[in-house]
């Protein structure tokens, strides 16, 4: 009865703990919580962004964004000066304190910047992006005046959108019961 017990409880711990160790081995690696199947933006005049690119990729921290976005039309844009993780809220006062932040609903606000496209304006009159907190999925539209509407979820003949890599494993394991 006890053994039967320690398994019970240890084979989901030990899972868990296994797939936070992997997680975190490929957070390290790529430097980018975002899911590398759920990673596309899409703009009408940029192209596709993609948010976890080989070299560089967007974290999402509980308080505001970092990292860089990849548009092969555009180039570079990046989500925020601050790079440390942790707490941290811009200001979007100038041009060294800019970035995205996070509200505790999970709306985005604030600016990210591209050498090509200029300022992205993330929670603008007409739209705003939003983080769903169950799962992890990024919706609505940002503005670039350079680059117009950049759209963040679309279902339909080409579905795309950005999500977050830890929500999926972690509701992955809480449907199959680990």
């Amino acid at each position: 009865m006890t053994n039967k017990i320690i398994r019970t409880i240890l084979y989901p711990v030990l899972v868990i703990g296994i797939t936070a160790g992997l997680l975190s081995a490929a957070y390290a690696a790529t430097n980018s919580n975002i899911h590398p199947e759920a990673k596309w933006a899409w703009s009408t005049n940029a192209g596709w962004i993609n948010f976890n690119p080989p070299d560089g990729g967007v974290t999402v921290c509980d308080d505001h964004l970092e990292g860089y976005a990849w548009g092969e039309n555009v180039g570079w844009i990046r989500l925020g000066t601050y790079t440390g993780g942790g707490a941290h809220t811009y200001g979007n006062t100038s041009a060294v304190d800019y970035g995205v932040n996070r509200g505790e609903d999970g709306a985005l606000s604030g600016y990210a910047w591209g050498t090509d496209v200029g300022w992205i304006n993330f929670s603008p009159d007409d739209g705003g992006v939003t983080i769903d907190p169950l799962s992890g999925d990024f919706s609505g539209y940002a503005w670039g005046e350079n680059v117009g509407w950049i759209n963040f979820n679309r279902s339909g003949p080409v579905p795309y959108k950005v999500s977050l890599l830890l929500y999926r494993v972690y509701l992955s394991l809480v449907i199959k019961g680990a």
